[in-house]
């Protein structure tokens, strides 16, 4: 009877057991279908649905569908968007409708949930889209978008029916990218994209000298492919003074002052010194200064920015790596001529993971071993102690600050360079050719010859060899890097009015930009890497016309063009800046200046600004 009394017991258990289970069951079913019946518009802690995109490619067709903030399109293939189509699934209550600008055409009428935006077959560029969400839940989301623009690389994230793209300026759409967030959901962030600034100056180049060497080198201007930058300006360049005298506050650039006549761009021009410092820091200095104030107060430049924020960074010129320009963004240094100081500045003491410049010790202006090296040979390399220390391999700081040595190798062959260029590199790199002030300029044979006629120097890189190989090693940076990189005897060329020498410095010069913006668009992108190209200044007033300020004269490819040297020294004229990549629409903002011959320009201290704007 006991078991009979258990088995009613364990019965009755299971029967309230089961009552309760179809309760439970019950009520949240009954609760969930009161709060669909009472707000289809539930709010998630995200987008549990799939937005997907599909674009139609020039030359290509549609694309494969992409969701998620994925890329739709194409980036440094110059290949505009012609059709788009966009979809919801998984979300009920929830679509989206879309509207697209095209080439020639303006708005179309807005289209949804699939339905083909732009045109397709008509060779029509899309320029500009607006995106909104639609039915019951929309008030529930934020549908974020982003263009990639021709010229402009990726645009700051826009969302809810702005524009993307742009509108009158005939650039073409790229590549998109879409996502959906809830309300109130951190947005987008517009910096991810960026990661690299590369910075050429063609030490002492003005809009001439550009001109000139177009003209010998393909028979036309304008054939560079930084001439086809976005962002094309100028920049006045005028220090506060010279340093061995009191500021001089005439060290301005007035348009009206300096087109007054023809000699007034001879005054009071800047050294390469006060120049890179401005460029490098933001602040103008006394003509001579190396990486200081008037004062005499060391400027953070932007090397020491990108180093605070994990990036690396380096120097790279085909003269002296302790010359001007290169040290002004490294070292601090009251007197540019201290070059062993400053050497030893950037070689023992600073963060730089690059440094390649001229300056071996052991070899003559023609890339020949000398016989014996004095201690002066040893200037421009820090020292022989450093030089040696080099060599040997033992020398370096904490460079990254995680309190261990990173010591720098040394390379010096023309082979060394080559191989730099591509595989596994070292972390930390000091190139230095196998010659002595520079890497072509100084070499012997007639100095007034035309272009290339004096056989080059053959063991030692070119400049954009240099520059590839220093790339090479920055970009194992994931987090992204700092370079620049000089063209550094366009000036000593242009001191001298010899016009082949000039010619072969920009052509080097040159080829060392078209190697980055080669690397750009098939290592990295036109969203994370901005390149920007310009010159310190101009040297040697050249024009077309004795005691006239106008421009060379063509007289085809492979001949000199008409050349006028109308001084051996710097001028106070603007020089061109041209830029592309993130950051490079800014260059309107800061472009506050006019002239009447030029039209807008910058000021010099305005490209680290620039820089510090993407940085923040």
């Amino acid at each position: 009877m006991k078991e009979d009394g258990v088995m009613k017991k364990t019965q009755k258990g299971i029967l309230l057991l089961a009552l309760l289970v179809m309760v439970v069951i019950q009520i949240p079913a009954c609760v969930n279908g009161e709060e669909t019946r009472a707000s289809a518009n539930a709010v998630s802690s995200e987008f549990d649905g799939r937005c997907e995109y599909q674009t139609h490619i020039q030359n290509v067709g549609w694309q494969d569908w992409q969701s998620d903030g994925m890329v739709s399109g194409t980036t440094g293939r110059s290949l505009r968007l012609e059709g788009i189509k966009l979809k919801i699934s998984d979300s009920p209550n929830l679509g989206i409708t879309y509207q697209t600008h095209i080439q020639n055409i303006g708005w179309q009428n807005w289209v949804s949930d699939g339905a083909e935006g732009g045109t397709t077959a008509r060779s029509l560029r899309m320029e500009a889209i607006k995106i909104n969400l639609t039915d019951t839940a929309a008030e529930n989301y934020d549908v974020y978008y982003q263009a990639h623009v021709q010229n402009r690389g990726w645009m700051s994230w826009v969302k809810n029916g702005e524009l993307a793209g742009t509108e009158g300026l005939s650039y073409r759409m790229e590549a998109l990218r879409i996502m959906i967030a809830p309300k109130g959901a951190t947005p987008p962030d517009d910096t991810t994209a960026f990661k690299n600034v590369i910075l050429l100056i063609a030490d002492g180049g003005g809009a001439n000298h550009i001109m000139a060497t177009d003209y010998f080198t393909n028979g036309q201007a304008g054939t560079q492919v930084y001439e086809d930058f976005p962002a094309r300006y100028y920049v006045s360049t005028y220090s506060t003074g010279k340093i061995e005298a009191e500021d001089d506050a005439r060290y301005i650039y007035d348009p009206t002052t300096i087109w007054s006549s023809f000699e007034e761009l001879k005054s009071r021009a800047t050294d390469s010194a006060a120049a890179a410092t401005a460029m490098a820091t933001g602040t103008k200095t006394n003509n001579g200064a190396i990486g200081v104030d008037p004062n005499l107060t060391a400027l953070r430049n932007i090397s020491e920015d990108f180093e605070e924020l994990g990036k690396s960074t380096g120097v790279v010129t085909s003269v002296e790596l302790s010359h001007a320009t290169p040290a002004s963004f490294v070292a601090h240094h009251p007197d540019r001529r201290a070059y062993l100081e400053i050497a030893n500045q950037m070689i023992r003491e600073s963060a730089t993971d690059v440094i390649m410049g001229t300056g071996n010790p052991i070899y003559n202006d023609n890339g020949e071993q000398r016989s014996t090296s004095g201690d002066d040979d040893y200037a421009f390399v820090g020292g022989r102690e450093t030089w040696e220390s080099l060599g040997a391999g033992s020398l370096g700081n904490d460079a990254d600050g995680d309190g261990d040595i990173d010591k720098w190798q040394l390379i010096q062959t023309k082979e060394e360079f080559t191989a730099l260029q591509t595989g596994d590199v070292p972390s930390r790199v000091i190139g230095v050719p196998q010659v002595f002030s520079s890497l072509q300029y100084n070499r012997g044979g007639d100095v007034n010859a035309e272009p290339f006629v004096v056989p080059m120097i053959e063991t030692v890189p070119s400049l954009a060899v240099m520059t590839r190989g220093a790339i090479n090693v920055l970009d194992n940076d994931q987090d992204g890097f700092f370079l620049m990189i000089e063209g550094g005897a366009v000036d000593w060329a242009s001191s001298g009015n010899v016009s082949g020498r000039m010619i072969e410095e920009e052509t080097d010069f040159n080829q060392a930009a078209a190697a980055v913006c080669d690397w750009v668009e098939t290592n990295s992108s036109w969203s994370e890497t901005l390149v920007i190209v310009t010159s310190d200044h101009e040297t040697g007033y050249l024009t077309g016309t004795p005691g006239v300020y106008d421009e060379v004269i063509n007289n085809g490819k492979g001949q000199l063009p008409t050349m006028v040297w109308n001084s051996d020294s710097h001028t106070s004229q603007l020089v061109p800046v041209f830029a592309k990549g993130p950051g490079a629409d800014l260059f309107q903002k800061y472009a506050v200046g006019s002239d009447p011959v030029r039209g807008a320009y910058i000021n010099n201290t305005d490209i680290p600004k620039l820089i510090r704007e993407l940085l923040k």
